[in-house]
């Protein structure tokens, strides 16, 4: 009869054989995965007419990630393991780098684009907010990250052929790593869907302006006694009331998908 500590011994060994075996069966399940995108290439071709980046589909990848996952592995965990594998994967199809600003906290925002785009995806570190947005209007073949927290005048102003595309963190839950708030920036999608939040510039509107109803300031800037504020809301809702009636000047610039909170 076996003993106690034999016992012990041989059900370790089979618990670590299923974990090689479960390793193994992703692994597999990743090169299979490469082997599909191969023939999207061949398909479709790599010629751009746009950013490659989908953040609507990402979102809903996200939400229905959320809604199967269960047991104590952190939802955070899961979430990052599978931007590293949509980031990797999409840079097989059309290769793309991030330009992060650093200007707020350079640690949160290495964090955020690490956290976001993975270690496959080439990182460039730009100054601030307004070098972001002009190196990704340049391009298609660049993501832009900026913390929402950056104090460096009203950079949203110069958005026109960069635009906001997405919001993070995406999936909100306390204690959650790369916490920081940011928006992502990109040139035209390719692939474009519409947004659940938009985004406007509103210049004027002095101390006194109202955004309208399910809409909130992102973000402000005072110069000269001229306001701009970055704000955001539901999808065709109406962006902006005044107590005063001042002539406002109002510009989309962008979206994104509606975050997602969980309690847990």
């Amino acid at each position: 009869m076996a003993s106690a500590d034999q016992q012990d011994t041989t059900r370790l060994s089979e618990l670590r054989a299923k974990i090689d075996a479960i390793d193994e069966s992703i692994h597999r399940l990743l090169m299979q995965r490469a082997m599909v995108i191969d023939e999207l290439i061949q398909t479709k071709g790599i010629a751009r007419s746009g950013a490659a980046f989908r953040p609507g589909r990402e979102a809903d990848m996200m939400r229905r990630l959320a809604t199967r996952h269960t047991g104590h592995l952190p939802i955070t965990a899961v979430e990052h393991l599978w931007r590293e594998i949509i980031s990797t994967f999409t840079a097989l199809q059309a290769p793309f780098s991030v330009a992060v600003s650093a200007k707020h906290d350079v640690a949160a925002a290495v964090e955020t684009a690490r956290f976001t785009c993975g270690f496959s995806v080439p990182m460039q570190l730009l100054p601030d907010a307004d070098s972001v947005v002009d190196l990704v209007g340049q391009s298609d073949a660049l993501m832009g990250i900026v913390l929402l927290n950056e104090k460096s005048g009203a950079w949203w102003k110069q958005l026109g052929r960069a635009t906001i595309v997405a919001r993070l963190p995406f999936i909100a839950v306390d204690g959650r790593p790369a916490n920081e708030p940011a928006l992502v920036l990109s040139s035209p999608l390719a692939d474009p869907v519409p947004f659940e939040v938009e985004c406007y510039v509103v210049n004027g509107g002095g101390p006194d302006f109202v955004p309208g109803d399910g809409f909130e300031v992102l973000a402000q800037d005072v110069t000269d006694g001229q306001y701009s504020r970055l704000i955001a809301g539901p999808r065709g809702g109406n962006p902006a009331y005044t107590s005063l009636g001042e002539s406002l000047d109002i510009r989309a610039i962008g979206g994104y998908a509606a975050p997602l909170r969980l309690d847990r």
